[in-house]
């Protein structure tokens, strides 16, 4: 068996200090866990959420920064203040998206509004869209610069879109949600990993896709909805029976983006949800009652 040699340590440091990380919706509450995590690892941070969000961040910290936008429109103007500031959007995470926790749930997709189904995936795929897009064109247009300089300086270049559980097991109560979350990190996902090594031969793409987080959101929703509520979203079909922390779910980004951990992973869902293995379809109770009215199951 060769040993390793002692004159040539194993370098585990991340390796992101000062790479441009441009969040989107790096105000929210896995967010926000995400730009402290890649601030703690070195890295200039723009972050682009919409405006008044900026409140819960520390802007006096020189290496983060605080642009204004929608993803639906402001994409482009957010991108260029962005490489004004801090250069080369070197790497994107592309988090913002229209949450479960905000929209109206209904009974059946019978009773959905089709405004609803269209705004979500305005937001949701549109709007990830976009960003993905302006993240590769700011590469492309630095990798064909005139500027040397410039063009050396790019390292960690990759893009991590945000998915979620929903886009694999999907919500019943809210299909739009999974149907957008399935879009990104499965269609895009995959054309997108294929396309930008076209323009940066180390260029990278990947998604996270959480399953229910224990943010201080998630905790009113189990107080508000009981116990039963919160068995089925993080225990009965989760092997580690709990939700996942914030900080797992940065942790798992940052390791992505960082081009000495994660060079050669590209094309790849990463699912940070303590092993979740599908849904519940019905409540005993529900059940029992189905079964009582006689219609079958």
């Amino acid at each position: 068996m060769a040993k390793t040699s002692s004159s040539a340590p194993f370098d585990i440091t991340l390796g992101l200090d000062d790479t441009h990380v441009l969040v989107t919706g790096g105000c929210g509450l896995i967010g926000r866990v995400v730009v402290q995590a890649f601030l703690s690892a070195g890295s200039r941070v723009t972050v682009l959420d919409l405006l008044g969000t900026e409140k819960v961040l520390d802007l006096e910290d020189g290496k983060l920064h605080f642009v204004a936008g929608d993803i639906t429109k402001d994409v482009d103007a957010a991108f260029t203040k962005a490489e004004e500031r801090f250069g080369t959007v070197c790497c994107c995470i592309a988090l913002a998206s229209l949450d479960l926790s905000v929209l109206e749930q209904k009974e059946s997709l019978c009773d959905v509004d089709p405004k609803v189904w269209q705004r979500v995936f305005d937001v949701n795929i549109n709007g990830t869209f976009l960003t993905c897009q302006r993240w590769l064109q700011g590469i492309r247009s630095t990798v064909s610069s005139q500027n040397a300089e410039k063009r050396n300086a790019i390292r960690n270049i990759s893009c991590i879109i945000i998915g979620s559980e929903a886009g694999r097991f999907g919500v019943r109560t809210m299909a739009a949600y999974a149907a957008g979350k399935s879009a990104v990190q499965y269609g895009l996902l995959q054309s997108l990993a294929r396309d930008a090594p076209r323009i940066y031969e180390h260029a990278r793409v990947n998604a996270v896709a959480p399953g229910a987080v224990d943010t201080e959101r998630f905790r009113q929703e189990a107080e508000r909805f009981g116990p039963q509520w919160r068995y089925e979203e993080c225990e009965a079909t989760v092997p580690m029976g709990r939700a996942v922390g914030a900080e797992d779910v940065a942790r798992t980004v940052v390791f992505l983006a960082s081009e000495r951990f994660a060079g050669g992973v590209s094309g790849q869902l990463v699912s940070v949800d303590g092993g979740k293995g599908g849904t519940v379809c019905w409540g005993r109770e529900e059940l029992a009652e189905r079964r009582g009215e006689g219609r079958g199951v």
